[in-house]
């Protein structure tokens, strides 16, 4: 069984998007994102899909979960967690990217989350579900502030 990553980024209340866009911009996330997915399968949500600036995400094996007859042009689609599980076969590690229905879906298999806690207070419509710290133990902090001024944390969970 590989390693099952949830990454995600979310401010105060585990906010996570608004409007299917996410509502903030933290270059130096995208940036740890990228170096941090590359190369592993990404799994994720419609939504999240067609939130994607760019499709697919390049050099990672991008899954899409659609309960519906939908082309994902660059990515293979499954029906659901474990039709897309299926599909990463042989990878030592699956990143799960959401959205918020599928990291919900899979937080109970997850061994790892690879969370960015954002130092914002927005409005949102997505949250990150809420996961126990006598679950979850923290492994890693990293604090940094943004070039634009903004505090944030890259945290590493692993389940105990």
């Amino acid at each position: 069984m590989p390693k099952i990553t949830l990454i995600a980024a979310y401010a105060a209340r585990r906010c996570i998007g608004i409007n299917n866009t996410m509502p903030w911009h933290l270059p130096e996330d995208f940036a740890f994102f990228k170096s941090y997915t590359t190369g592993k399968p990404v799994i994720m949500g419609r939504k999240t899909w067609e939130s994607l600036p760019r499709k697919p995400l390049p050099g990672r094996q991008n899954i899409v979960i659609t309960r519906q007859d939908y082309q994902a042009e660059g990515a293979q689609t499954a029906a659901s967690l474990e039709d897309a599980l299926a599909l990463c076969q042989g990878a030592e590690e699956v990143i799960i990217m959401g959205g918020a229905q599928i990291y919900a879906q899979a937080l109970p298999i997850a061994t790892d989350l690879r969370l960015t806690e954002v130092g914002l207070d927005v409005d949102g419509d997505a949250f990150f579900p809420e996961f126990s710290t006598e679950i979850w133990q923290e492994a890693s902090r990293e604090n940094h502030v943004s070039a634009k001024g903004i505090e944030y944390a890259f945290v590493h969970y692993v389940k105990s």
